[in-house]
């Protein structure tokens, strides 16, 4: 099986639906791929995530009907929703997140609680990629590489920043789940520290530039449309030595 057959396949693997004989020959082309093999490990920690991580709602009736139909309209061949990126996980991320909003629930929050929230969050995805091995899902120091692997993946495109000569070692990127979203995070190496920095839409009333979490500092910028988040436990000089050569290189 080569990857142009593969690739539309992944989504369905994922969620288990492919019939055995195509699921073993796609499973023996994952283990061979240096492509496929990756994303479809990311697509599988982003289905764990959404079901670890996601709050728990019955649908409304109206919302249920018109999944059913949906189904039915591509068990039929016919036209569905159009869905991005991520496919099946992707359109399952936003139910959660129509579910949720419409139901008036916990996640109708102040903003400053969302704001509190939201860096915990990334404390947390941090530590996450240092203690469960996963720092990186497309590992090169090559921004070249490193930046087209987002594209299809996600709907943000992060910048190719190589700050070697700055003594910030590029090791690569993964897929991480911020707030029910895939969002891309960006992984560099300042000594024996490493510092994560994540992707996201930029958003008015964010927390300040600088904040001080469970001993890890979270530093916050935004480039144009673009929100930055850089955590890393490297002492507030090295870190503010990252940020200024990042903004720099990003043009910001």
């Amino acid at each position: 099986m080569q990857c142009d057959k593969a690739r539309p396949l992944l989504d369905a693997y994922v969620d288990a639906e492919l019939p055995a004989a195509e699921r073993a020959a796609l499973r023996e082309h994952l283990a061979l791929c240096a492509q496929c093999g990756p994303e479809t490990a990311a697509l599988e920690r982003l289905r764990d995530e959404i079901r670890r991580a996601a709050p728990s709602y019955r649908a409304p009736p109206a919302l249920r009907a018109q999944i059913r139909a949906d189904l039915r309209r591509e068990a039929a061949g016919g036209p569905t929703i159009a869905r991005g990126g991520l496919g099946r996980l992707a359109y399952a991320a936003s139910l959660l997140v129509a579910v949720a909003v419409g139901s008036g629930g916990t996640w109708l929050i102040s903003s400053e609680r969302q704001q509190n929230l939201a860096a915990d969050e990334l404390i947390d995805s941090h530590l996450r990629s240092l203690l469960a091995d996963h720092l990186t899902d497309v590992r090169s120091s090559d921004k070249h590489t490193v930046k087209p692997w987002f594209a299809g993946r996600t709907d943000l495109s992060p910048p190719g920043v190589d700050l070697e000569a700055q003594g910030f070692a590029l090791v690569g990127g993964r897929l991480d789940l911020i707030d029910g979203e895939p969002v891309p995070a960006l992984v560099y190496r300042a000594g024996k520290h490493v510092i994560n920095v994540f992707v996201l839409p930029a958003r008015r009333g964010a927390l300040g530039a600088s904040v001080t979490r469970r001993g890890y500092r979270l530093h916050h910028w935004t480039i144009g449309d673009l929100g930055y988040w850089a955590v890393s436990d490297a002492s507030p000089a090295e870190f503010g030595k990252f940020e200024r050569a990042f903004r720099r290189a990003a043009g910001g």
